[in-house]
């Protein structure tokens, strides 16, 4: 596969470069031999490209993993806000409060103390993913340097006019 120079606007600014050449395909829909169309029919035919992935940014990757864990601690959170807020309605705790009373034990359940301890440690574990990700994304870019990249087949089935 080729490579070629080309100027790509990015973020309102044109940069050139050398790009990784895009090789398109047609082919028709069907194993078939192709039959010329009967007039007033669609005929359906399918466009491929080949592309290689051969780097990831890992400052793009962090960004990214950073939101994604966010989003998922933010999840979880609001998880837990409703299991909290059905199990505290079933009375839960009190029974557990009141079991543990039973054996002179003194349990009490805070809500703003397990939601602390659920932030705190979600977002050691955001920052914690992240930096694996991160480091997962080195290791993948160092892979593709021995290997040449994975290569991807984007592919699009593509209606033509009917033939008059």
């Amino acid at each position: 596969m080729g490579r070629t120079e080309a100027a790509i606007k990015v973020g309102g600014a044109w940069m050139s470069g050398q790009y990784p050449q895009v090789q398109t395909q047609t082919r028709p829909a069907t194993s078939k031999p192709v039959v010329p169309a009967k007039a007033g029919t669609a005929q359906q035919v399918d466009r491929r490209a080949r592309l290689v992935l051969r780097r990831l940014d890992p400052w793009s990757v962090l960004k990214f993993s950073l939101l994604f864990y966010s989003c998922l601690m933010l999840i979880g959170l609001l998880v837990l806000a409703v299991l909290w807020f059905v199990l505290t309605q079933m009375g839960f705790f009190d029974t557990i409060s009141s079991f543990a009373d039973k054996f002179t034990l003194t349990v009490q359940f805070s809500a703003g103390q397990v939601f602390r301890w659920y932030v705190l440690v979600g977002v050691f574990g955001v920052v914690l993913w992240s930096v694996v990700t991160v480091l997962l994304t080195l290791l993948f870019n160092l892979v593709n340097d021995v290997t040449g990249g994975i290569e991807v087949v984007l592919a699009e089935r593509e209606r033509r006019p009917p033939v008059r």
